[in-house]
């Protein structure tokens, strides 16, 4: 499988995505949590993790498989065997990428990102484990 796009598309594209939906969501916590425990430092946020995977969930389904950062940046998400996104890889997707990554210290991805410099044909884990892949749109 080639990797239809190149890597930094995809950091664009998720850089402006965590942007859109991470950001709004923290100051929402933030002032939440000051309303109910006023004068206690918020350390961890919670929400935003939340929102930026129904965020994608919604756009990949929704939208053609693209978020708003795909949009901007010309890739898209399509299934390997060419059928439309399916709820299931779209969540599996997503949930490997917000919670596998950061759980694991993003050691798959450190591999694959290896992989990628030898070899152009390595799908990135989270692709690989939904059956999904990158294009290009423009």
């Amino acid at each position: 499988m080639n990797v239809a796009v190149p890597i930094w598309k995809r950091a664009v594209a998720s850089q402006i995505d965590q942007l859109i939906f991470q950001t709004p969501a923290k100051l929402v916590e933030k002032a939440i949590r000051k309303k109910l425990r006023p004068g206690k430092e918020v350390k961890r946020y919670y929400l935003p993790t939340l929102v930026m995977i129904a965020g994608e969930v919604y756009f990949l389904l929704n939208k053609n498989g693209q978020t708003i950062g795909d949009q901007v940046v010309g890739i898209k998400v399509v299934s390997q065997d060419g059928r439309p996104l399916s709820l299931e890889q779209v969540v599996k997707r997503t949930l490997y990428k917000d919670v596998v990554y950061p759980a694991t210290l993003g050691l798959p991805l450190l591999r694959a990102l290896q992989q990628m410099k030898s070899n152009k044909d390595v799908e990135l884990p989270h692709d690989e484990f939904a059956h999904t892949k990158l294009i290009s749109t423009k």
